[in-house]
């Protein structure tokens, strides 16, 4: 060090030039830092939904009035001509806003967090000429940026609405004149958030499934969905699975008081597994058996599922999308919707529980050939349904059903389930009070027979096979696909892929609501078999031609014969159910706010509750 050079005096003597030379002042000259000078107020009510806090901060360089309430959070543009609030004069009523308020509900809030900012001290980079160049140390000045080291801004992630049913993360920054009025504001926030009424989550145990769909679940959580876990401060336990029933394995020991919900990250097999997994484990901590006429038990976790699969028919009918981060808001928020559940038998013998869809004929042969070429993603479906299509095969059986009552909604009433549906609603007080007009029974040769128990809409079908069907009403619609040509079977299939055809309406078609069902094999006599045994290749040709498989939530089931039963409302979800998107009203306030922001692409931050 060169003599006479003390370290301290230097940096002090270079902080004070770099502080001239940013504030465009000459060595010498006198100046002084300038504030702007405001006050800040705040409020607090004891009860409804009064104010609990408000001020005075900064949005985007302009002075805004912030108010947060026990349900939103809702700020204004301070315009010149509008009182503001003095200390002395209190108020715990919200203000109204104008064209300017932006008005988001607490239930929809992501996170909140203190935008935090550190000294920096960096050396400018040597240009060409002096970059291999040795210079003494008096010739290398040390520059230091001088920032706020205390917290003066925080941030609050909220929900913002995109088309499609898209849900992305909007970042509103608040600037505070002082800490101690940052450090308020997100203990105030905070402490709404964790409010027990909301239901969010705080711990989660998560499967990611690595070898569902195009193999993309890793990926997908590592890089879209853990971030948004750990900006909400949610703990996770993140479980690989390694073979087929590895989570319903972990289920039946794992400690599950010490998580708020499960998440997987696949398909819809993937969610069958944990919906089974943990009704097996209620089942079995109340010493119950799961038989034709035990009543299963409601598991108390809610079930989240993140996309990552071939059809996710599952996220399609209960949010409308499959997009992995909106499945994670919806989880982040604590959305909940009740979904029915079917229970599968084969005489007195349980198999499992459905939640989607269970199928015979030419959906069961389309997903037992697709099985073979897993290797090919999603579109191995379309191959296999192609195969299976000009087959056109059809199966012998005998189909009986209990009819749900008059009073409740039937397959062709044009009455599609959404967010906050009525009939839902009404179903889980009502069931005890609905009757049947008893069994009915249809028999013949059948091209399909399936049933659904959610509309189970897909990437090929928008609008789903059964398009009218209810997530909670405690039916099940039953479509039964009489033999027909390719072309009549054809004019289904193509309905079924557009959003304004009745695929229903059709001669060889079908539908029923229904509560209970069975389907039964004809059982085959001596000649009847001799006959076949004749007219087939082989005695193995002729069994594949007589019978087909099951498919159940993207899942084989090789009995023919079968019992099933709907369950009203058994099983909580992380979802909300379809929103409703046709005209504005379900996207603005029509009286006190407006959430629509001018400068963003799309029309809103924040729906109502």
């Amino acid at each position: 060090m060169p003599s006479g050079l003390h370290p301290g005096l230097t940096i002090c003597r270079v902080m004070r030039q770099t502080l001239k030379l940013k504030l465009g002042m000459k060595s010498g000259s006198a100046y002084q830092f300038s504030s702007k000078n405001s006050q800040w107020q705040q409020t607090m009510a004891e009860c409804g939904d009064d104010v609990i806090f408000q001020s005075s901060l900064d949005i985007n360089k302009k002075t805004h009035q912030v108010q947060l309430t026990r349900t939103h959070i809702t700020w204004d543009v301070a315009s010149p001509g509008k009182p503001s609030r003095q200390a002395d004069s209190p108020s715990s009523q919200p203000f109204i806003g104008h064209s300017q308020c932006k008005h988001v509900p607490l239930q929809e809030v992501i996170a909140v967090n203190i935008e935090r900012s550190l000294n920096k001290i960096f050396t400018p980079k040597p240009n060409k000429k002096t970059k291999n160049a040795s210079t003494p140390l008096k010739d290398s000045p040390i520059y230091i940026e001088l920032q706020p080291v205390h917290a003066v801004s925080f941030s609050v992630h909220v929900v913002k609405r995109c088309p499609n049913h898209k849900w992305k993360k909007k970042k509103v920054t608040f600037f505070c004149q002082e800490e101690n009025l940052c450090r308020t504001w997100v203990e105030k926030l905070e402490e709404a958030l964790s409010n027990p009424v909301l239901r969010r989550p705080r711990s989660l145990l998560v499967f990611v499934n690595p070898y569902g769909g195009k193999r993309r679940a890793p990926r997908v959580y590592e890089e879209s969905v853990g971030p948004l876990f750990d900006l909400a401060k949610i703990k996770t336990h993140v479980i690989t699975t390694t073979h087929a029933g590895h989570a319903k394995d972990v289920l039946s020991k794992y400690d599950l008081q010490s998580v708020d919900g499960v998440v997987c990250v696949g398909g819809d097999g993937m969610f069958t597994e944990l919906l089974n997994g943990l009704i097996n484990r209620r089942m079995s901590e109340v010493g119950r058996t799961q038989d034709v006429t035990e009543q299963p038990i409601a598991p108390d976790l809610r079930i989240g599922i993140i996309p990552a699969g071939s059809t996710d028919a599952i996220c399609y009918s209960t949010t409308g999308i499959n997009d992995p981060v909106t499945s994670a808001l919806h989880i982040i928020i604590g959305d909940r919707i009740a979904l029915d559940v079917c229970s599968i038998y084969n005489g007195n013998q349980f198999l499992r529980y459905s939640s989607s869809m269970l199928a015979y004929g030419y959906y069961g042969d389309m997903l037992k050939d697709s099985e073979n070429n897993r290797w090919m993603g999603p579109k191995r479906y379309q191959i296999a349904g192609a195969k299976k299509f000009l087959a056109n095969r059809s199966y012998e059986g005998e189909v009986s059903f209990k009819l749900a009552s008059s009073s409740d909604t039937n397959p062709l009433d044009k009455i599609t389930c959404h967010s906050g549906c009525n009939i839902c609603a009404m179903s889980k007080h009502s069931q005890e009070e609905k009757g049947s007009d008893g069994w009915h029974t249809v028999r013949g040769k059948f091209l399909a027979v399936a049933s659904f128990t959610m509309s189970c809409r897909c990437l090929i079908s928008p609008i789903g096979p059964s398009p009218y069907c209810h997530l909670g009403d405690g039916t099940t619609d039953l479509l039964l696909i009489q033999q027909c040509s390719r072309i009549q079977f054809l004019r289904h299939l193509y309905r079924c892929s557009t959003t304004n055809g009745n695929q229903f309406d059709l001669p060889f078609i079908k539908v029923f609501r229904v509560k209970e069902w069975s389907f039964t094999v004809p059982e085959i006599s001596d000649s009847d078999s001799d006959v076949q045994s004749q007219s087939s290749s082989s005695s193995r040709a002729s069994r594949s031609s007589t019978h087909s498989v099951w498919n159940c939530d993207g899942e084989v089931i090789t009995s023919t014969s079968l019992n099933i039963r709907v369950h009203c409302q058994l099983v909580q979800l992380f979802a909300r159910g379809i929103e409703e998107t046709d005209g504005t009203a379900t996207q603005c306030c029509t009286s006190c706010c407006n959430v629509c922001d001018p400068e963003d692409k799309y029309t809103s931050i924040g729906g109502h509750t």
